[in-house]
């Protein structure tokens, strides 16, 4: 390939990828993994070049063999379709809403950083792609970070839904039971070959590729097809949600005199 064959599949510069390969620049983690896995590369590469790529940095935080996989599979990926029940998928999050999911897990400032930065590196992959999100409302309105943070967060759904490779669908509440599909979920599809799907995130994530398998998800996220609302409607949903959540932070709690005095 090019120089501008990788660029475009990476959505980098020419003269990015140029320095890359030059060793002129440095290179995360993540990019590594999209940079191997668009020249062709298989996971045995990629293995060893991140055994490489941590010995030429500074000592520090490292993302997982499972981590890794996944972002090798999304990023070969012809298509993926994907089901979130409780949170904005990693894909569409920004990083103020992904920076306080994260630190629940990792309360360390530098650890929740670097899984932040890494998230947002793996939003470079939506201008390469088609994708299919189906979101339970649920997971739009559930309170994360903030006022700020959830009106931000909605407004860049918004946004993303106007794009022609994305597609964004929400599953409202109204649906009860009917609205229920279980745990979170990724079914990619590849050119030339079969189908993958990747479940949950904590505490573990699985990939299953048993055929069978395979096609139970492929039928959900037809069930899901069924009822989820439209683009359009969705967008509205979307942009309903953003307005609710545009209004000043809820006050820090304060505790009553009076209601401590009678817990003494």
């Amino acid at each position: 390939m090019s120089l501008s064959d990788v660029a475009k599949r990476l959505d980098w510069s020419v003269s990015k990828v140029s320095r890359v390969e030059r060793g002129l620049s440095g290179i995360s983690p993540v990019e590594m993994v999209r940079y191997a896995a668009h020249c062709g590369g298989n996971l045995e590469d990629i293995d060893y070049l991140l055994d490489w790529c941590k010995k030429a940095v500074t000592p520090g935080y490292w993302m997982s063999d499972r981590f890794a996989s996944l972002i090798f599979h999304e990023s070969t990926a012809a298509w993926s379709g994907s089901y979130d029940p409780m949170v904005v998928p990693g894909l569409l999050q920004t990083k103020e809403y992904a920076t306080a999911l994260i630190r629940r897990r990792y309360p360390e400032p530098a650890v929740a950083q670097f899984w932040a930065d890494a998230r947002m590196e793996r939003q470079q992959l939506l201008q390469s792609r088609a994708f299919d999100f189906f979101i339970h409302e649920q997971a739009v309105r559930l309170p994360v970070g903030g006022n700020r943070a959830m009106n931000e967060q909605m407004l860049k759904l918004v946004l993303l839904t106007e794009q022609p490779r994305i597609t964004i669908r929400v599953i409202p509440i109204a649906l009860g039971e009917r609205g229920m599909f279980g745990a979170q979920f990724i079914l990619f599809r590849y050119t030339g070959s079969g189908s993958l799907v990747y479940m949950g995130d904590r505490p573990v994530g699985l990939f299953v590729e048993d055929r069978d398998y395979v096609a139970g998800y492929k039928e959900l996220l037809a069930e899901m097809s069924e009822v989820a609302l439209g683009r359009a409607e969705s967008r509205e949903v979307l942009a309903a949600v953003a307005s609710e959540f545009d209004q000043p932070e809820d006050p820090p709690h304060v505790p009553v005199p009076l209601a401590q005095e009678q817990f003494q």
